[in-house]
């Protein structure tokens, strides 16, 4: 399975300075309110969906976050599908295009929202916790994005390795 299925084309937000209007900022809250429902439902390529359409309203930490997690655990259910022993379905998912998901996942996920959390100096506004899972899971994503890089595309991506890193669901 191709992780880019999971969220389709994803566009890092990359304008300029972008001036958000009362307006945008409660489109943004809705859809990051839509976002958290659909995640505590355990529906998470919903959220992932949620959270991205909120960035071009305006760009918070929590959406960018959000994302990222709600993005492994999407891939996590998909590939969670039981396959008999010795079928060529024994692997869930292959490198085939993992190393490059992840980097990107990695680049327009978590990076940004890290970067937004460290601007806006998040700690301070609730989302400590948030902020610091975010900052260990990516760390630990970047290890595993690095291993992979360097195996075969034909290797067989251990998914215990990424749901390690993201650990238990958030609460949003």
């Amino acid at each position: 399975m191709c992780l880019a299925s999971i969220a389709g084309p994803l566009v890092a937000y990359a304008a300029g300075p972008h001036a958000s209007t009362d307006e945008d900022r409660r489109a943004a809250a809705a859809l990051n309110q839509d976002g958290d429902r659909a995640y505590r439902e355990g529906r998470f390529h919903k959220a992932l969906m949620a959270y991205m359409n909120s960035y071009p309203n305006h760009p918070n930490a929590h959406a960018y976050l959000m994302a990222g997690d709600a993005y492994w655990r999407a891939v996590l259910a998909a590939d969670q599908r039981p396959a008999a022993e010795g079928s060529k379905d024994a692997c869930p998912l292959s490198n085939t295009h993992f190393a490059s998901d992840a980097q990107r996942s990695l680049e327009q996920h978590y990076r940004p929202g890290l970067a937004l959390a460290d601007k806006d100096d998040a700690r301070n506004k609730g989302v400590a916790a948030l902020y610091e899972r975010s900052r260990a899971a990516a760390a630990c994503l970047t290890g595993i994005q690095a291993k992979y890089a360097e195996l075969p595309k034909t290797s067989c991506v251990d998914l215990r390795e990424v749901a390690s890193c993201i650990g238990d669901p958030l609460n949003p």
